[in-house]
């Protein structure tokens, strides 16, 4: 063999090894079984067990309707679960759901059953009540130092839990008085605003923790006073925005929205800060009239 012939037959190997290293990688990937689904596949492989059913579509499509007609969970929640058991049966068990042709029909029947009287209620969807923003701006500003600055954040840019957790310091742009944020549930990055003020409390968590550009913006901090640069749980945000001010992430991110409403902002404008991709999402989840609204003409 050449040494011509003997670097294309190296470089055919390394080519080989290349493409089977890819399809190991991306199989991994599929096999993966978010976090999120944890708790679904416990309460399925717990009912399994108390009903001494096999692991199977069969003894889903029991869990799934007995969910419904005895225990009346709310669709949402039922959907969640679905999710979370086609999933476990397709990673572990290797069920592809393409051909259960029965098995569609039935999840049909059942998602078809939440549109009856008897459980019409189980569809109702009750969103976060958006706070005063004069009022929760009042509460933000006494709080200290990193807790205003990440509060402020999430509240002028609308941004979700999962957005905020991953923010890096590198991602704000002070000078320019805006924020690239990475909208994980549209694949996509998308700049977002920011007010004079909510930059003067950037500015001083930044300083006094000496933050560099590649330190998450929220991260973690200990009881004596070390900060550490980590990319926290959502839920361990949510915890922290509970524990410092009583409300969610969403309760900001509804809040906002209403108060740029109630100055004056059209539907695109919102969207553009928020981040929404479909205006309808927007008008029926974070514009409904409120409450107060409706008492002034009572």
């Amino acid at each position: 063999m050449s040494d011509f012939e003997l670097v294309v037959h190296q470089d055919a190997l390394e080519t080989q090894k290349r493409y089977h290293n890819r399809r190991i990688h991306l199989e991994q990937k599929m096999e993966k079984i978010p976090s999120q689904y944890e708790g679904g596949i416990r309460r399925y492989k717990e009912y399994c067990c108390s009903t001494n059913q096999m692991v199977g579509t069969e003894a889903m499509l029991d869990y799934l309707y007995i969910s419904l007609t005895d225990y009346k969970i709310k669709k949402t929640t039922w959907e969640r679960r679905l999710a979370a058991i086609k999933k476990y049966l397709n990673v572990i068990y290797r069920i592809e759901f393409k051909g259960e042709v029965r098995v569609a029909y039935e999840l049909s029947a059942m998602r078809k059953m939440y549109l009856e009287d008897q459980y019409a209620h189980l569809i109702q969807v009750r969103g976060k009540s958006a706070i005063d923003k004069k009022e929760l701006m009042s509460i933000l500003n006494n709080l200290p130092v990193r807790a205003k600055a990440i509060c402020l954040v999430n509240l002028v840019t609308a941004n979700r839990p999962n957005e905020m957790v991953r923010l890096k310091i590198r991602d704000f742009d002070l000078k320019n008085k805006s924020v690239y944020v990475y909208l994980k549930k549209q694949k996509r990055w998308h700049t977002k605003r920011l007010t004079q003020d909510v930059i003067n409390a950037i500015d001083l968590y930044i300083c006094k923790y000496g933050l560099k550009s590649e330190d998450y913006f929220v991260g973690r901090v200990y009881k004596n006073g070390r900060y550490e640069s980590t990319a926290i749980t959502e839920i361990g945000y949510c915890k922290a925005l509970q524990r410092w001010t009583g409300l969610t992430g969403y309760n900001f991110r509804k809040s906002q929205v209403v108060f740029m409403h109630a100055a004056g902002a059209d539907l695109p404008t919102i969207a553009q800060q928020t981040g929404h991709k479909s205006l309808e999402t927007l008008v029926q989840h974070y514009l409904t009239v409120s409450e107060t609204t409706i008492d002034k003409y009572l």
